[in-house]
């Protein structure tokens, strides 16, 4: 296997990790706060955290090299990036998006990841489904 399939399956399953995290904060953690008294809000908040084992940082660990390394596969790089050149080829705008949105959830995650608020949850997902649509229309070549 050579090593664009290595670091695409890679990040994909890190993205998965990624999302189910994410997803299991939105469907059970953030709506069960909302029935529960302060104290017991942090007891669940720290639960989940032990319980889901910090998945979230690992697995954008993981999600930040790959990804550099799949646009580096499509002739993209750090430099192109940081001025911006990267942007002005074909797909940059969706590009611009994605990157926008990935820094989006990152964000999220660094404030919201120990006291989960459903909505903030809920934009997060709908950051990731942005991420994910942009990422089918890079790969489909569309933009």
């Amino acid at each position: 296997m050579d090593l664009y399939r290595v670091s695409l399956s890679l990040h994909l399953l890190a993205l998965s990790l990624w999302l189910g995290h994410m997803f299991v904060w939105a469907v059970f953690v953030g709506p069960a706060n909302k029935r529960l008294e302060p104290p017991e809000v942090a007891e669940t908040v720290r639960r989940a955290s032990v319980w889901m084992g910090g998945l979230g940082w690992p697995a954008l660990a993981v999600l930040i090299p790959t990804g550099l390394h799949l646009l580096s596969v499509r002739g993209i790089g750090p430099g192109d990036l940081l001025s911006g050149a990267a942007f002005a080829a074909p797909g940059g705008g969706i590009l611009a998006l994605k990157l926008a949105a990935v820094g989006w959830m990152i964000v999220y995650q660094a404030i919201w990841a120990h006291r989960p608020a459903p909505r903030a949850i809920w934009s997060d997902i709908v950051a990731a489904l942005v991420v994910l649509a942009c990422s089918v229309a890079l790969v489909r070549g569309l933009g």
